[in-house]
């Protein structure tokens, strides 16, 4: 969601072959590729879109027509339902990718954006099987080198990589805990406070410093604090918990601790409905502590100025949200770009609305977004005209 994106002509898609499943591994194995298999069904209205936005842009199509066979198998028909068994297909769109003997390298469930279908690839590219990474794991191999290939598979499945990630830690000594290795495993896996792992970084926190700088380490307590700020707001007694929460942070010593604690009151503002508390809060967060990579930051904000869109219809809080929805045209970012455009829309200025919605619908002609309809924008458009009058 909000990924930014460049507009350039596309006229390339991915080669899919139109063989028996039989022959497409023949070939597989005759190229020495892995085989990607996108299993579809006729009424699946993901995979239709998934075809016709993601691949047929040509970053997608040069990278996939470069690095494997490709195939694609609608589940209810022909070999389908046979495979569809096999490979233990529960969801459509699913993503399979598997070695040229058939074994099952990794299966990603749902459609994804460009990004993240390119990131599948290059992760399955290895083509070790799950079989073997699994058999490795059940004959105990824990080295950082085969762990970081288990774990990145086990995410593709969406496996418990928490469980997963404790047991590894328990196995090994605390002194190993702070290498530069399993310092990647923690930032990665380990994600809340009531782990033990975490709660040794916590007592052993100068020395992760020292090793990994403060900011690595308080980007880490800022993440994982994060994930206990949102479970608290979904708690039963969410005000209390975030009182007692907030005042926890303001004791601690890192430097994201002022943004927890603001996070702490944006949250109960949130779930009190006080949506202008919460946008002034807000407001103060991205001032004070803005994401550092300008990707982060559109999500940050953006999330921001959709919630606010959705959720408030009161000019003060909108108008905050329009300033701020701004940055979507620095960064020519489409999904972006059309909430400020409806922001603007609200906010009364329907000529601006006007041509920033149409700036959208001509960078969708140019380059389809997965995340943003073309039809819908361009009927959002007809609205706008028609309220302007």
């Amino acid at each position: 969601m909000f990924a930014s994106i460049v507009v350039n002509a596309q006229d390339r898609a991915i080669n899919f072959e139109h063989g028996t499943w039989a022959e497409i591994k023949a070939k597989a194995a005759k190229e020495k590729k892995v085989i990607f298999l996108d299993c579809f069904t006729s009424w699946c209205g993901p995979c239709k879109k998934l075809a016709k936005e993601v691949f047929t842009l040509n970053e997608v199509a040069d990278y996939y027509n470069a690095n494997f066979i490709n195939a694609s198998m609608d589940m209810e028909k022909g070999e389908g339902p046979q495979l569809a068994k096999q490979y233990g297909i529960r969801a459509y769109p699913s993503l399979l990718f598997v070695t040229p003997e058939g074994k099952l390298i990794s299966k990603n469930e749902g459609a994804s954006d460009f990004k993240t279908f390119i990131d599948y690839g290059k992760k399955a590219v290895s083509g070790e099987s799950l079989e073997s990474l699994t058999a490795e794991y059940k004959k105990g191999n824990r080295s950082p080198e085969f762990m970081k290939k288990y774990m990145t598979r086990m995410e593709g499945i969406k496996a418990n990589t928490t469980e997963i990630i404790g047991e590894y830690f328990s196995k090994i000594p605390q002194a190993q805990w702070q290498t530069a290795e399993n310092w990647y495993f923690i930032n990665r896996y380990v994600r809340t406070e009531q782990s033990s792992v975490f709660k040794y970084v916590l007592q052993n926190q100068k020395a992760y410093e020292k090793k990994f700088t403060a900011e690595a380490v308080s980007d880490y307590f800022v993440m994982v604090y994060g994930n206990s700020i949102q479970k608290a707001a979904n708690g039963a007694f969410p005000a209390e918990d975030l009182k007692e929460l907030k005042d926890g942070f303001l004791k601690m010593n890192f430097a994201g601790a002022g943004k927890l604690a603001l996070q702490c009151d944006a949250a109960a503002s949130s779930v009190s409905k006080d949506m202008k508390a919460y946008a002034d809060v807000m407001e103060v967060i991205f001032a004070k502590y803005p994401e550092k990579k300008i990707d982060d930051r559109i999500v940050a904000v953006g999330s921001f100025c959709w919630k606010i869109l959705n959720q408030s219809s009161d000019q003060y809080v909108l108008q905050k949200a329009t300033k701020l929805a701004e940055l979507s045209m620095q960064v020519q970012n489409p999904e972006f770009m059309d909430v400020y455009a409806r922001l603007l829309v609200e906010t009364g200025n329907f000529d601006k609305g006007i041509e920033v919605e149409e700036k959208v619908i001509a960078m969708l002609k140019a380059k389809p977004n997965p995340d943003v309809s073309l039809t819908a924008c361009e009927d959002r458009l007809e609205k706008f005209k028609r309220r302007k009058g």
